[in-house]
Parts: C-alpha cells; structure tokens; sequence
C-alpha cells in the first residue's frame, strides 16, 4: 500500500495525522493544543494538514508533552516528524557521558587523543569560537610541538571529513569553520545532547512557573535522559574546563529542581534513582541528601531516611570536622517524629510586618525589598547553580559574611540575575530581604552615598531607632539591627569596594550579593568575596530569551534570521531584548529586516528604541565615562582595529609605550568589563563593544 492509500485508508503514517490522532483520543480541539503548546493555531492546521511535514523539533517537543502518555509514544510522534533530538539531521554529538558521534546515524570512530580532544573541546562551547592557542594547549599540553598549530589543522582537516554527510558532501565544512584566529563547532540545539538537555531544562523551568508541574515533571526527565555519564568521561584532560564543570553544576541543580517538583505533586519515588546516584557522587552534598531523606520518609522508608543522615553527618564530622547544616537537621527532626518534611512549608514571605525581638524587646520590621523579579526569567543555569552552591556553603560557616560578588559588562543581564535568585531563596531569610541600586553606573554623575543607603536600611528595620549622624556610626547601629537576625541584602550596580565595605553586616547569618561592572578584586581580597562573572549569553540561551519575549512561529518561520541576529546582537542580553521589543511592537515586521538594520557600521543607532536607559550607548558610555585618561585612550585606539582581539604587545605598538604600563592600562579594561582576557595577554571585545570604541576613536 502507497502512502497515499495509506491515508487514505486512516493510516496515521504522517506526523500531521498521527498529532490530529492523538489530539482527537485526549478530546483537546485545535485551538486548545495550540494554547496548551504555546504554538499558533496557524502552524497546528498546516502541520495536521500535511502542508508542513518536519516540524521543528522544539515544536514538536511541545506537542508532545500535550498529547503523549507514554515515552514510546513521545518516541514514535517525535521520530515520525524527525524531531527527535536525538536521530534530527546527519549529525548527532553525545558530550554527556563518554564522546561519541554519529553521522547519518552511524557511529563515527574518531580514532586518535588528538581529534577526540579537539572535538570535545568544540563540542563543550558550541557555536563559540575556541582559539588556535587553547586548542593546541589541550592536546598538546604546555609544551607543544613547533608544528602544533600545523598539526592542529591536519587533525581538523581530518575531523571534517569524518564529520561529513554521505548526503550532503559539504557538510563537514559548514559544521566545523575556522574564525577568527580558532575554530568553531556550529551545530543546531538538536544536534548535541548538552543542548537538547539545556532546552528541555528550560522548559520544564517554565513550565514549574506556570504551575504546570506534570508537564515540568516530564520536562525534567526528558532532560535526565540526556545524561550517561559525567561529561566527556573519556577525556580528563577537559574535566577542568569551565563550560565542562558549568555541566556538572547544571545537573545537580537540574536533580535538585526535579526533586522538587516530583515532590509538590506527592510523586517522591521518580527522583529516588536520581537522588541516589548524586549523594554517591557527592558524599558531602547537604541538599541532595535532604531531597532523598525527604523522598525516602515520604515513600514510607523513615529507617533508610535517618540512616542517610547518620552516613551523612559521620563524613561531615570525619572531613570537615563540621555538623550537618540547620536545614538538613530540621528534616531529620520531623522524620524522627514521624513527619513527612515539607508538609507545612511556610507560605511566602508577606508585606513587611512587625516581629518583636525577644532579646531586647525593640519592635523590629521584617522588610521585603526586592525588585520585581524578571518575567519569564531564562538561562544562567550554571550562574544560578553557582550562587545556590555559595549559599549551601555559608550554611557551614561560623565567622565572616558570605558574599558574592557578580561581575559582568554593560547590559549582560547582572542585575535581572541577582533579583531573580534572590527571588528564589527569599523563603530562606525569614528575616527579610534588603535591597539597593547604589548608582555605580548610570546617568547620574554621583553614586549613592554610603551613608544615604544605611540611613535607609535602619529605617526599613526599626522606625523608631534614632539614625546616628555619622558614617561609621551608622554602621555599627546596621550591624546591630542585624545581629543574630538571617537576612538577604542585595547591593546593585555597586561603584567600588569602599561604597560597599560600610554597608556589609557583621552576622555570619547574612548572605550579601554586590553586583557591579567593576570586578571588585579588592573584596575578593579583603573580604573573601566569591567572584562570578557573567558572561555573554550562549547561542541556546539568547536563543531561549528571543523564545520567551516573542511568538515561537515567527522563530520558526525564519531560522536564520533570528540566528544572525543573536549573533550580531553578540548575545548581549539588552541587545537582544531591544530587538525583541521592536520585533513584538511590529507584528509584521520580518526579521530579516532586522538582520538588514543591524549589519550597518552604525549598529548602535539601529538599537535605539527611543528609552534612555536602555540606549547601550549611554550604557555603554557609563563605562568608559569612569576610566582615567590613558586607559580611555587605549581603548579608542583598539575600536580604530578592524579585528576586535589584540595581543599585548600588539596593544604597545598600537598606542606606543612600555610594554608593562600597556598592561596595566589593559589590567583596567578588563576589571571594567570593557574587554575581555579570554587568554593570557589576548584580549577581545564583542561586536557592540567594538562598534562602540570605533565610534569613540572617528569622533
């Protein structure tokens, strides 16, 4: 039988008919799917009509969580429509767990170290240039043969060719491209595993938001899957990389989340396996242990519950000589009085309201200031599983004020990060949350006075405590209020380290997060401040921001276009939800269009979008307005380069001087944010940073 007569005869051989099958068995209509799927009713009739016959996979994934009920199910609808993430196009690329490869879905032997190490490489930062230098370090090592980089570029001519698809002879050229001094690996979100993990993760997040927690279950376990090991198993030479290590710190958040959700819809048992497999991994892991003492209690295991928290707190006492943290005690207790944990949890924090404190008997206000938390909030997985990591850390400490300290350039998005998790661990300070914008950068030419802020800060806790008139008395009356008392004090855009020192309380009960362009190495010093810098968003993360802000048929209609535009936005954030908004303000404005107005020298002006603070070049210019005269010279001189990366001895000859005075000079740049070391003595900036120094430099 043709597969005409097929459907003709009812045979649900297509994508289309077998999504319409499926639809019609669940009773939902069109227009409820397409709701449901977050698609247009539009593509829904042209997909069940067969005018669309290989949907995008993320298309299709959504369709799925909708209709199937079964993962053979899920399997069959997503290989029918050749979305499946893992059989989708000539090329698949496994990092998670041992390296493999398979091209026209046939496993691919990469033979020697050299190539292994040389694909992992690419394939842990997809579509993201890695440089000749890096690549011949890690295969080589730090004492490469003379002909290093000319054997590097036999192994990639080597590596293409194995890349290359019987059906498409050119293919092995366009996935693996020389740029820019490196090499990158450009490859769609359903061709490697760590992305299509990242997509789904991002999914089942939003889906936990929406308070869809089936689908964020399934979401959840669809992303698990991905996972057959730790990454790159077979090559430790890459086990220290940071997008490697990023990995690892994803999925224990991921597990985290998932036990979570499993947990709010009383299914304990589908994290068990999971949590199970990260305590054995992480003997010292207090999260994941409380997670599986809470699975295990609610599973009517208490025995084997209280018996992870005695292995537990033995290695705690044995290693660190330390107890087990507050939080995970709290849980043993109601498991030794035969509660399940979790059945009360307290509902969010309200308005401020007044407590009495039973030490000295002064009326005390519970504030909570932050911000609104960004809508539909996505990526930053690794910079949220770093900051979770910093907090579950200060739980063992006894002395000093745990903070950390993010860092990043103009408009990457420091700010919505800091509000965002701090959002999600308020629950965790029940004495409240303080916040403040201090001024570092922006239009005003003045920064918030420190003493200013604590003014604040003391009036939100005691209405009727007198403000003392002086900075360092002030001060110690913060401290005071804050003793003994568990707080979250969120400080923005911060100037220096001074501006910031006066307002850090005393109480190791406090978390502090500082956000500021300048990288502050001085409290990394001082005040043993963990650093986290963010960079520019990943191609799967702008693409996810693109996603939330505007309908995914306009994505899918022109692919390349909103890839080019990540790209020529350089995954700056602000950049990106500039052209968001004027692509949402004109429905039918085509996104080509957009790609047209941004490949002009003056991309700037095409990224005005008629506010103030969000003109990058104001925002940029609150950077450059704060560097010293030679320092702001050199950075013109390198927006007069055609290429944005300079060595330093190349950045001497540029502007003429000693050699070290450049470096310093440099040293400058790069604590601002304005460039980036992304090798010792090389340095770049990204596109819009370049633009910028370039307008500078014609002025």
């Amino acid at each position: 039988m043709s597969a005409t007569q097929r459907r003709a005869a009812g045979s649900p051989d297509s994508v289309g008919q077998r999504v319409r099958a499926l639809r019609r068995r669940v009773g939902r209509t069109q227009e409820e799917l397409a709701a449901e799927a977050r698609i247009s009713l539009g593509a829904l009739r042209d997909l069940e009509q067969d005018r669309v016959t290989q949907p995008r996979a993320s298309t299709l994934r959504r369709i799925v969580a909708v209709l199937c009920q079964s993962p053979a199910e899920a399997h069959e609808l997503m290989r029918l429509g050749q979305g499946d993430p893992l059989l989708a196009h000539h090329l698949l690329i496994r990092v998670l767990g041992p390296l493999t490869v398979e091209v026209d879905r046939v496993p691919v032997d990469l033979g020697s170290e050299p190539q292994r190490i040389l694909l992992g490489a690419l394939a842990a930062r997809p579509n993201t240039v890695v440089s000749v230098e890096s690549l011949v370090e890690l295969i080589w090592g730090a004492t490469p043969p003379p002909t290093a980089v000319d054997l590097l570029r036999s192994q990639v001519s080597r590596l293409r060719r194995k890349l290359r698809s019987s059906r498409s002879p050119g293919s092995g050229s366009g996935v693996l491209l020389a740029n820019r001094g490196g090499y990158l690996l450009s490859v769609e979100d359903n061709q490697i595993d760590h992305l299509v993990f990242e997509s789904e993760l991002e999914r089942a997040r939003c889906d936990r938001y929406d308070g869809q927690l089936e689908s964020a279950l399934k979401a959840y376990q669809r992303a698990m899957a991905m996972w057959r090991g730790d990454p790159l198993a077979d090559l430790p030479v890459l086990h220290l990389e940071p997008p490697v290590a990023a990995l690892v710190r994803q999925l224990h958040a991921a597990i985290l989340d998932y036990a979570d959700t499993a947990a709010a819809i009383n299914q304990h048992e589908q994290a068990l396996p999971l949590l199970y497999r990260m305590v054995e991994a992480n003997a010292l892991h207090e999260p994941a242990h409380a997670r599986l003492m809470v699975a295990l209690a609610a599973t009517g295991q208490p025995a084997a519950a209280l018996g992870v928290y005695s292995g537990l707190r033995e290695r705690l006492a044995g290693e660190l000589g330390v107890d087990p943290a507050p939080d995970i005690q709290k849980v043993y207790q109601a498991i030794l009085s035969g509660h399940t944990p979790g059945e009360d949890a307290p509902a969010d924090p309200p308005s401020p309201i007044e407590v009495t404190d039973r030490a000295d008997d002064t009326t005390l206000t519970v504030p909570t200031q932050l911000p609104p938390d960004s809508f539909g909030f996505v990526g930053r997985a690794s910079a949220l599983a770093q900051l979770d990591a910093m907090l579950e850390a200060a739980c063992h400490q006894t002395t000093g004020t745990p903070i950390a300290l993010i860092s990043g350039t103009a408009g990457v998005g420091k700010t919505t990060l800091a509000v965002h998790w701090a959002h999600q661990v308020a629950r965790r300070f029940p004495d409240g949350q303080l916040y403040a914008n201090l001024g570092g950068f922006g239009p005003d030419a003045t920064p918030a006075q420190s003493s200013h802020v604590l003014e604040s800060f003391i009036r939100s806790l005691d209405s009727r405590a007198p403000v003392p008139p002086t900075l360092a008395e002030r001060t110690v009356a913060f401290r005071s209020l804050l003793a003994r008392r568990r707080m979250l004090v969120v400080l923005d855009n911060a100037r220096d380290a001074e501006q910031v020192r006066p307002l850090l309380p005393g109480s190791a009960d406090c978390f502090i997060v500082v956000t500021s362009r300048d990288s502050l190495p001085g409290m990394a010093v001082i005040e043993a401040a963990t650093p986290l810098l963010v960079d520019l968003m990943s191609v799967g993360e702008a693409r996810a921001l693109l996603r939330s802000r505007l309908r995914a048929d306009r994505l899918a209609v022109e692919p390349d276009a909103a890839n080019e535009l990540i790209e020529l936005c350089a995954r700056l954030p602000l950049a990106l939800a500039i052209v968001a908004a004027r692509a949402a303000t004109n429905a039918d404005l085509p996104l080509a269009y957009l790609v047209e107005d941004l490949r002009t020298e003056r991309v700037l002006d095409a990224l005005r979008h008629g506010d103030a603070a969000t003109d990058l070049r104001r925002v940029f210019s609150w950077s450059y307005l704060a560097l010293d005269g030679a320092t702001a010279g050199l950075f013109r001189a390198l927006g007069t380069r055609r290429e944005p990366e300079i060595g330093l001895a190349d950045a001497a000859a540029l502007v003429g001087g000693p050699v070290d005075r450049i470096r310093q000079h440099l040293g400058e740049l790069t604590r601002g944010q304005l460039i980036k070391e992304y090798r010792p003595r090389r340095y770049a900036l990204h596109r819009l940073m370049h633009a910028y120094a370039a307008e500078l430099a014609a002025a």
